[in-house]
């Protein structure tokens, strides 16, 4: 087993880039709950009883999940909305599953031909119906994996297609250590918007996470897309001019700057199970949507979360640009708590 992981440790560095828009069905790498938004949006190692870490990474999921049901709503940028709602089950002789929803709506657009001129309006919408299993091998290994059902409607064109996710997470309790590796969107379109298939955002990320003994703070680093080496990029606005020379010389980004973009930091502080805080930092998010002409909080995100009654009330807030931010609210509960209470009634 330990073999096993080494070597899909060691697999990304011989993967090429699917970066930059190369790929469709770009939605999936979207994240809508707030809680996992918060801290940086890669939260695969996480391991807190919470069904929205299960959904980024299915080994995280376990029977003490059972009966949760969580929804998220995103308030994006440029008017797109986007939500999604799961439920958690186990079965004790098989194993414990998700089912859950994502719908992305990117509002109404103008419909106008070759020359300007107006035609009506069009919309365009992303859907993926997931579904989640888990197994516990013992306290210390667990596997997970996920299969995504597709569809895209953009006006008059549409595509369909599949989509796995699996991961392996690793624990040591009495060090409240997590390790987790995660494959993401490995899959292909079965019914191509024209003629033509695309590959999908597949993706390759691996987690650690600690949670200080005496103290209710978790830490977590998370490199992502190992799959892929070189996340830099040449912008042909990015040159100064010798003074003295008058060459033209390139600020491409160093090797330093490559590595950094690969990794996520993320904190929660959680003093009971009512309340906690979340910060999240991207270096990758921040190196391509900050400007250099002012300081922004690009590559920043915050959270927090409280309980209310039997509902926990989790919202964030990510920072993207200048132009703008994205605003998430998540609610969860469990159908047990419910159930516990009416038998406690009779």
């Amino acid at each position: 087993m330990r073999k096993l992981f080494i070597f899909l440790c060691l697999v990304p560095l011989f993967a090429q880039a699917q970066l930059g828009g190369r790929t469709t069905y770009q939605f999936l790498n979207n994240i809508a709950s707030a809680r996992v938004a918060g801290q940086g949006s890669n939260a695969i190692a996480n391991t807190v009883e919470d069904l929205n870490f299960a959904l980024y990474n299915p080994s995280l999921l376990r029977k003490e999940m059972s009966g949760q049901i969580t929804s998220s709503f995103v308030d994006y940028v440029a008017d797109i909305r986007f939500a999604d709602i799961a439920y958690a089950q186990n079965f004790d002789s098989v194993g414990t599953f998700f089912l859950q929803l994502q719908y992305f709506d990117y509002g109404e657009f103008d419909r106008a031909n070759v020359i300007g001129i107006r035609q009506g309006t069009f919309t365009g919408n992303d859907m993926a119906v997931n579904l989640g299993y888990s197994y516990r091998l013992d306290s210390t290994w667990s596997f997970g994996a996920t299969m995504k059902v597709i569809n895209s409607v953009y006006d008059t064109w549409s595509s369909w297609g599949l989509a796995w996710d699996a991961g392996v997470t690793y624990q040591i309790p009495k060090r409240r250590i997590a390790v987790a590796l995660v494959m993401k969107n490995a899959g292909f379109q079965l019914n191509p918007y024209a003629d033509v298939k695309e590959d999908l955002p597949f993706e390759l990320q691996l987690g650690f996470s600690n949670r200080f003994e005496h103290m209710p703070l978790r830490w977590q680093i998370t490199l992502e897309h190992l799959e892929s080496f070189d996340l830099r990029y040449t912008d042909p606005t990015a040159f100064t001019v010798n003074q003295f020379t008058g060459e033209v010389e390139e600020n491409f980004p160093s090797i330093w700057n490559n590595l950094l973009r690969h990794v996520v930091i993320g904190a929660e502080f959680a003093p009971s199970e009512s309340f906690n805080l979340q910060f999240g930092y991207s270096f990758r998010r921040r190196q391509e949507l900050n400007l250099e002409s002012r300081r922004t909080v690009a590559g920043f995100s915050v959270g927090g979360g409280i309980r209310i009654s039997k509902f926990y009330l989790h919202y964030s807030r990510n920072m993207y640009h200048i132009a703008g931010g994205a605003n998430q609210i998540t609610l969860r509960t469990s159908l047990d708590e419910f159930r516990k209470k009416k038998n406690e009634g009779d």
